[in-house]
C-alpha cells in the first residue's frame, strides 16, 4: 500500500484544516492574487502567520509548502483564521475571491471527533503537524497484511473504538516482543506496513474524544516500535521519521512516557551516528517535565542522557556520572505497578548494559575503563543464556573495551562469545559493535588470535549474520 502514511497525514491535515482535498482542480485564483501582490509562497505564508498571531496571539503555522498545497487544490478550505489572514494580506473581500470553497459533505462528516474550541490552531497542534510532516514524507511500504486491512479501510467510514485501539496496541507489543530477542531483520518492514495503515486512520471518526487520544497513543507506541526496528535493521532515515511520528502522536495524546521514549530513541540514533549535539538535545528533551514520568521510565531516560554525555567526551564526564547515579536511583524505586506495559522487559541486566555503554565512550578514549568493564560484565552474566540482541550487544561492547584498554587475549575470547551470541541475531547495531571490536584489534594485529577474530567478524558481517 504505497503512500499509506502520506494518506494518513492527509487525513490528519483535513482534521486540522476544515475540508477535504480536490487535487485535480488547481486554485488559480489564489495563485493569481499572490503573483499580483508580487509575493513568493514563502512570503505570503510569513505575512499570513503574522496576521494570525495579531488576531489570536498565537503564531500561525503556514509555510511555502502549505501555500503550494492551497494553490494546487490539495486543500480548498483553510481554517477560519488562515482564510481571514490570507484575505487581509491579499486585499480580498470574500473567501471566494481567493478560490476558497467548502466541498465537505456535512452529512458524511457530522460524526467526526470534536475539535478543540479554538479551531485547532493552538501551538501544540501546529507543532504536531510539523512533526507529522517530517515523519511521513518519503516512506515506502509493502502490501498490508490482509487481516489488518480488513479492520482499517483508510476511508474513515468505520467508527474507531476501543477494539481498534486494543488491536494496534496488541500488534505493537507483538512486534516489540519479537524485536527484543532475535533483532529486527525482515520484521522491520512488516511493522512499518502495519504502522502505515494505523496512521491512515488518524483522521478517522472516533467513538469519543477519549478514544481518539487512546488511538493516537497506540499509534505512537506502534511508531516507536517501528522506529526501533528500522534502527536495528540499519535503515536510519526511516527510523528517524518513525521516531518523529511517535513523538507527534504521543504529544497529541498526552502520553508523556511514550513521548520521552521516542525522543530518547532519536538520542540513541544520534549517538550511533556520532552526532553529539543532537544526542544531547534529544536526550535532554526526553527529560522535560520528568515529574510526569514513572520511576523506571525516568531511569531509562537518564541512561540515554548519560550515553549522550559520554559521547560528548571527557569534559562532560562528571555530568555523565551524575546521570548514571540518577538512573540507578530511579531504578531502585521502581515498583512496576504503575509502569507502562511497553517497558516491562527492562530489568537489571538492561540497566547494567546501558550504563556500561554510556561509560564506553569515555573508557575507550582514555577514561576509567574498569567501571564500564564491570557493568558490561555484570550485564552479560545477568542476561539469560538464550541468544538475544541485548546479550550480543553487551558482549560485543565488552570485547571492544577489553581489546582497546585491557587484555587482547581475553578480548578474543569475549569476541568469539559475541559472535556466537550474534549467530542467531539479525541486527545492524550488533554488526556495528563487532566492527568496532575488529577495528580496535588493529593495534594487536601481530597476534594470531586477534587476526583470526578479525577474519571471523568480517565473514559474519558480510554474510549478514550480525
Amino acid at each position: 500500500m504505497p503512500g499509506a502514511l502520506a494518506s494518513g497525514y492527509g487525513q490528519v491535515l483535513r482534521d486540522y484544516d476544515e475540508d477535504t482535498a480536490v487535487p485535480d482542480e488547481p486554485n488559480d485564483m489564489l495563485r493569481a492574487a499572490r503573483e499580483a501582490a508580487q509575493l513568493t509562497q514563502g512570503q505570503l505564508a510569513e505575512l499570513g502567520n503574522a496576521q494570525v498571531e495579531a488576531a489570536t496571539t498565537k503564531p500561525g503555522a503556514m509555510d511555502a509548502d502549505y501555500i503550494g498545497k492551497l494553490e494546487r487544490g490539495i486543500h480548498r478550505w483553510p481554517n477560519q483564521h488562515y482564510r481571514q489572514a490570507l484575505r487581509t494580506v491579499l486585499d480580498a473581500v470574500a473567501d471566494a475571491d481567493l478560490g476558497f470553497r467548502s466541498t465537505r459533505n456535512r452529512a458524511a462528516t457530522v460524526a467526526r471527533s470534536p475539535r478543540r474550541p479554538d479551531g485547532g490552531d493552538d501551538v501544540e497542534r501546529q507543532a504536531f503537524l510539523r512533526v507529522l510532516a517530517g515523519s511521513v514524507a518519503g516512506l515506502a511500504f509493502a502490501d498490508p497484511i490482509a487481516e489488518f486491512t480488513a479492520t482499517f479501510t483508510g476511508s474513515s467510514t468505520r467508527q474507531i473504538g476501543t477494539v481498534e485501539v486494543d488491536q494496534v496496541r496488541y500488534l505493537a507489543r507483538l512486534f516489540a516482543n519479537q524485536d527484543h530477542l532475535p533483532g529486527s531483520g525482515l520484521s522491520a518492514q512488516a511493522v512499518v506496513t502495519q504502522l502505515s495503515i494505523s496512521a491512515d486512520a488518524l483522521g478517522g471518526r472516533f467513538a469519543s474524544d477519549a478514544v481518539r487520544h487512546q488511538f493516537f497513543a497506540a499509534v505512537a507506541e506502534m511508531a516507536d516500535v517501528a522506529a526501533g526496528m528500522c534502527f536495528d535493521a540499519g535503515t536510519h532515515t526511516q527510523a528517524e521519521r518513525c521516531f518523529r511520528l511517535a513523538v507527534g502522536c504521543a504529544t497529541e495524546s498526552g502520553d508523556w512516557p511514550m513521548r520521552a521514549k521516542a525522543l530518547s530513541g532519536l538520542a540513541n540514533l544520534a549517538v550511533h551516528q556520532d552526532n553529539k549535539d543532537d544526542a544531547l538535545s534529544f536526550s535532554e528533551m526526553a527529560l522535560v517535565r520528568a515529574d510526569r514520568l514513572t520511576p523506571l521510565v525516568r531511569s531509562v531516560m537518564h541512561t540515554r542522557h548519560a550515553r549522550a554525555l559520554g559521547l560528548a567526551g571527557g569534559q562532560r564526564q562528571d555530568d555523565c556520572m551524575t546521570a548514571v547515579r540518577h538512573a540507578e536511583d530511579f531504578f531502585s524505586t521502581a515498583s512496576g505497578g504503575n509502569e507502562p506495559a511497553w517497558i516491562s522487559y527492562y530489568g537489571a541486566a538492561h540497566l547494567d548494559r546501558d550504563i556500561g555503554r554510556a561509560l564506553l565512550h569515555l573508557a575507550v578514549n582514555g577514561g576509567d575503563y574498569q567501571q564500564a568493564q564491570q557493568r558490561l560484565s555484570t550485564a552479560v552474566a545477568r542476561f539469560p543464556e538464550q541468544p538475544s540482541r541485548g546479550k550480543a550487544l553487551a558482549l560485543a561492547n565488552l570485547a571492544h573495551l577489553t581489546m582497546a584498554r585491557d587484555d587482547p587475549a581475553h578480548a578474543v575470547q569475549l569476541g568469539n562469545e559475541a559472535l556466537t551470541a550474534a549467530g542467531s541475531v539479525r541486527s545492524a547495531r550488533v554488526a556495528e559493535a563487532l566492527k568496532k571490536l575488529r577495528d580496535a584489534g588493529q593495534q594487536h594485529s601481530a597476534q594470531s588470535g586477534v587476526r583470526e577474530l578479525q577474519l571471523r567478524v568480517n565473514t559474519a558481517v558480510r554474510a549478514g549474520r550480525a
